[in-house]
Order: structure tokens, then C-alpha cells, then sequence
């Protein structure tokens, strides 16, 4: 076996050890992307904006485009000598004329809602019951927010540490998966890697987003049998949940993309690499040595296999003279 063959035999253990390597990274990995996207959801404008659109939706009697109740605050802003009006009484947020007079009925609800989004997300629910004049009605916005205690800052930056600490893990197992790999492999098992990863999140949330933005919003929430709790639960789901699924979905597409797009490099340079070396024959030795090299003064190898030469034919004198005839044995003398 010569010594270039040996450098470049790895070890059996290397390929159990890309294999292993492999699997925790597909592992892990899958765990970095479900909390990249929530860190990505629970960030200051798509959560303020979902829970602004959650606190519409419960609280509008007939929906978000309805005219009634926009007009009747928009009287008694006119009616009121300083322009502004405090719809809630309790709760200090006040609207002014001019911050809606030209916006619709579906936009002023969500300027209105978002002055109780904001601080909620700020604080959790105890700054949004900080609003509350009445000690009954702070105590009974403390404990009645429910899911929405979930889209705060606390979660984002509780989150932001969790993805730290995988971040980190699906690093070095990158680098250990990169390490026992060989060649173009090396581009090819984390791109194959990140495509296995990614594409249980892609088809799911992409199906979700699509599923929900097809089906479109409820204008008015449900009633008669459809007003129960499973029929409000679906009418909020439909109306916050598609720009938040949009935002996963996006993300596990772009990953998905990335591991696909290592891949198709990695298979490329190959073929590059094969186009360029397919001509070097290694089963022929070049006549001009191991490395196509001729060293000074040596003659070049042929590549034809070298056979015994025939015995010489004796001339007289028992010498290799070519071409001589042989001497015919003498008769005894005498």
C-alpha cells in the first residue's frame, strides 16, 4: 500500500462518530429553530401587535369593522370640551379626537387596545393593572389575562438565554459533525443536516399559515351554538395567529433553503473537482514517475512489462558473440 493511500484512509471509528455527531445536531438544531422563532414572535412589535388584536377581538361586541360604537366615541369626543374621552371608566387611558379621525373603525380599536398592550408587554400584567383606579378591577386584570401573560419581555429575554445556550450546542456539534466528515462532505452533512431539521417546522407552520389565511378572519364573533368556549377560542386563533405563523413559516423556509443550497454546492465543487481530474488515470503509472516528474538523468519508465531476455547464443570461444555460428564438436585426435 503505498504512502499516499494510507494518508488518506481515514479511520472506521470517524464515520460512527459523523453519524452520532450527525444526529444530535438534527436534534438540537430542530430545538434552536423552534426557539429562534419564538424569540422572534415574542419580540416587541409582533407580540404588542397580537396582543393588541387579541384584546379587539374579545372586546368588540360586534367585531372589528363595526361603525356603531367607533361613532358613538367619536359624539362623545366632540362633545367633550378638551377632545378627549376615556372610554373604560377605571382605566386611565384616554383617546383623543385628533389620534383617530382618520382612522377606520378596525384601526381605531387597535390604536385603543394597543395603549393596554404596550404596558402589558413592558410589565406583564401587573403594570396593565397598575392602569385600574378600582382595587377590584386591578386585582381582576392581574389574574385575568390568561395566555396573553405569555407575550411579555420577560419571555423574550428568558427565551433569548435558552437560544444562547443552544446556539453555543449546535455549534459545536457543527464543528464536530464538519470535523469527522471528509472532503465535500463537509459542506453536504450540516446542509443535509439543517434541510432534516427545518422541515417538520416548514410543512407545519407554512400549512397553518396557509390554512388560517385562507379561511380568513371572523368579522363578528360567534353566537348562538358556535359561542361557546371552543367557537371563541377559533374566532381569536383566526384573527392573531396568521402573522405570527407567517413569521415561523418564513424562517423555517429560509433554513430549509440554506441546507438545501449547501448541498447543491456541495455537489457542485464535486463536479467541478471530478471535470478537472477525471483524466488523471491512477490504475496507469506516468512515465514520468510517482508525482509526473521526472527526476535529472533518469530515463523514463515504460509502461510495458519487461520480459526475460533469451539466452545469448554461444560463439566460439564460448563467448555471447551475436550471430556466430557454433563450432561443431571435433573428433578425437589422433
Amino acid at each position: 500500500m503505498s504512502a499516499d493511500h494510507t494518508a488518506h484512509t481515514r479511520p472506521y471509528w470517524h464515520l460512527d462518530a459523523k453519524w452520532i455527531a450527525g444526529l444530535l445536531l438534527a436534534f438540537v438544531l430542530g430545538l434552536t429553530l423552534l426557539v429562534y422563532n419564538l424569540v422572534q414572535i415574542t419580540a416587541e412589535k409582533p407580540a404588542v401587535d397580537a396582543l393588541s388584536t387579541a384584546m379587539a377581538l374579545a372586546f368588540s361586541r360586534n367585531g372589528l369593522d363595526d361603525e356603531t360604537e367607533i361613532a358613538e366615541v367619536r359624539q362623545r369626543l366632540r362633545a367633550s370640551p378638551g377632545g378627549t374621552f376615556q372610554p373604560i371608566p377605571g382605566l386611565r387611558v384616554v383617546v383623543q379626537e385628533r389620534d383617530i379621525a382618520d382612522l377606520s373603525p378596525r384601526e381605531a380599536r387597535l390604536y385603543f387596545f394597543r395603549q393596554l398592550a404596550e404596558p402589558l408587554y413592558r410589565g406583564g400584567p401587573e403594570e396593565l393593572a397598575a392602569l385600574a383606579d378600582d382595587p377590584a378591577m386591578r386585582q381582576q386584570m392581574a389574574q385575568g389575562v390568561g395566555p396573553l401573560g405569555l407575550l411579555t419581555r420577560q419571555t423574550h429575554e428568558t427565551l433569548q438565554g435558552v437560544l444562547r445556550f443552544l446556539g453555543i450546542a449546535s455549534v459545536v456539534l457543527a464543528a464536530l459533525l464538519v470535523l469527522f466528515s471528509y472532503r465535500f462532505g463537509r459542506l453536504a452533512s450540516p446542509g443535509c443536516v439543517l434541510f432534516v431539521a427545518s422541515l417538520p417546522g416548514a410543512a407545519l407552520f407554512t400549512f397553518l399559515a396557509r390554512g388560517l389565511g385562507s379561511s380568513g378572519a371572523a368579522t363578528a364573533p360567534p353566537t348562538g351554538q358556535d359561542a361557546g368556549m371552543t367557537g371563541m377560542i377559533g374566532y381569536l386563533a383566526a384573527g392573531v395567529l396568521p402573522p405570527l405563523l407567517r413569521i415561523m413559516s418564513r424562517n423555517y423556509l429560509v433554513a430549509m433553503a440554506l441546507g438545501l443550497g449547501l448541498v447543491a454546492i456541495a455537489f457542485l465543487v464535486q463536479f467541478v473537482w471530478w471535470l478537472t481530474h477525471r483524466g488523471r488515470g491512477k490504475g496507469r503509472p506516468s512515465p514520468w514517475g510517482e508525482k509526473g516528474q521526472r527526476g535529472r538523468g533518469e530515463a523514463p519508465v515504460s509502461p510495458l512489462p519487461r520480459f526475460p531476455s533469451s539466452p545469448p547464443i554461444l560463439g566460439e570461444g564460448g563467448r555471447g558473440e551475436p550471430g556466430a555460428r557454433p563450432r561443431a564438436p571435433s573428433g578425437p585426435e589422433g
